[in-house]
């Protein structure tokens, strides 16, 4: 006749291994780093922002300034999918000065290279600003 059960040795050693694989999961679980979804599109928003601040429109023409516009807007629509409701002012502000670009892209075609560069200059510094208020505001979400 046998015994009643007693948990062998064997079965003791294995204790420590699941306390440990238990308390590993949970440490991983609180340790989780979730940043919101729009950190990533700020990421490529600033990265486009500064590759716009960078054309040459007196030297590549205003067609460079307005594909580098083009990305840029693309990823603004794309962080704004995701973080409007976070930062409403921010993205309304970028998005203006967004369309104040395209508006002087659009005045400023027939004028000659350096002229027009003269005339976009401002807007290209009122995106860049809107994009760097807005990537100080998420600064601590991201």
């Amino acid at each position: 006749m046998r015994p009643p059960h007693r948990a062998g040795p064997r079965r003791w050693a294995l204790l420590p291994a699941v306390v440990l694989v238990l308390a590993l999961s949970g440490l991983a679980a609180g340790c989780s780093s979730s940043t919101p979804a729009y950190c990533t599109d700020a990421s490529q928003l600033k990265t486009d922002v500064q590759n716009l601040g960078n054309v040459d429109v007196a030297t590549n023409g205003l067609s460079s300034l307005q594909s580098a516009l083009s990305s840029v807007q693309t990823d603004a629509k794309n962080f704004a999918t995701d973080a409007k409701s976070a930062f409403p002012s921010q993205t309304t502000a970028l998005d203006s000065a967004l369309s104040g670009l395209q508006t002087a892209i659009t005045s400023a075609k027939g004028q000659p290279p350096a002229t027009a560069a003269a005339s976009v200059a401002s807007s290209v510094v009122q995106v860049k600003t809107s994009a760097s208020d807005l990537q100080n505001a998420i600064s601590s979400s991201c």
